[in-house]
């Protein structure tokens, strides 16, 4: 009888799939956390503190009056921002109670710009119930940029509407992807760019990862750029075309926290597009970074 099983055509069809299975799995190996940290550019675990542990421009935390950063104060002074004690992913965790015009943010040196073919990572732990926590209008977690928000700039953030949607936005120079300044109410909404998560899983009793990736900004061939949302280590989507940016990454700042209420930990910029098993791996990470 298992003579015969094995002559059926249906047998060499299924031994040969699973030949392949196995053959994809060996190409595909376990993420080494070794190379990962090694790609970490950047790191705010806000143990104890709210300044960076990794970082190549001080790694200071810094509070603004607002977005525009008129005023800028040493530290971490921003109302209703502060150090949780132990009540991190790991350890401690940075926790906003309120919405405020202030901005805490990081210089915009410490992303690793480059005018060619650049390609990075971005990754952050969250908890909060959006619907229920944040007040009305736009929230953005994080926002990186030298100009504003639309005009090279990454950005996650919250709809405004309910249910609250979650988006990652990567917009290039302004005059590069709206040459003719249309106003945003009329871009249609599947051209805009950004990836958009209906319902997103985030809860006020459970951490949520985020981490986006993008890769070959800038590009020197012209070859299309990308960018992808992960969350919880599943991809969301992602952006496909030429995206350009011009930086002065001087005149730059890392905002956290716009107008959100909840907590954030483990903030981390990588020098490198994270593959889907590295970015897997840093999800399922039982120690953190």
């Amino acid at each position: 009888m298992m003579a015969l099983f094995r002559s059926l055509p249906f047998a060499s069809a299924t031994l040969a799939l699973a030949a392949t299975l196995n053959s994809a799995h060996a190409e595909s190996p376990p993420a080494d956390m070794a190379k990962v940290r090694q790609a970490i550019r950047f790191h705010a675990p806000f143990d104890g503190s709210a300044d960076a542990k990794v970082s190549v421009a001080g790694g200071k935390v810094m509070t603004a009056d607002t977005m525009a950063r008129k005023s800028v104060t040493p530290g971490l002074s921003a109302a209703g921002a502060s150090i949780a004690k132990g009540e991190g992913k790991y350890g401690d965790c940075l926790r906003f109670t309120k919405k405020s015009e202030q901005v805490v943010f990081f210089a915009g040196e410490e992303m690793h710009f480059s005018p060619r073919d650049w390609s990075g990572s971005v990754s952050m732990w969250m908890r909060l119930s959006p619907d229920e926590d944040l007040t009305p209008g736009y929230c953005d977690p994080i926002q990186i940029t030298d100009k504003a928000w639309n005009d090279s700039a990454f950005f996650v953030d919250f709809d405004k509407e309910l249910p609250r949607d979650f988006r990652l936005g990567v917009f290039s120079d302004l005059k590069h992807w709206n040459p003719k300044n249309i106003s945003w109410d009329d871009w249609p909404v599947d051209k805009r760019p950004m990836v958009t998560v209906k319902r997103p899983p985030f809860r006020r009793d459970a951490w949520t990862h985020v981490l986006f990736t993008f890769e070959g900004i800038n590009a020197s061939d012209d070859k299309p750029s990308r960018a992808t949302l992960y969350l919880n280590g599943k991809k969301q989507g992602s952006l496909d075309g030429a995206i350009k940016f011009s930086w002065i990454p001087e005149k730059g700042a890392i905002m956290l926290g716009i107008y959100y209420i909840g907590d954030l930990d483990e903030f981390t910029i990588f020098d490198r597009a994270l593959r889907p098993e590295e970015v897997t791996a840093v999800y399922e990470s039982t120690t953190g970074l």
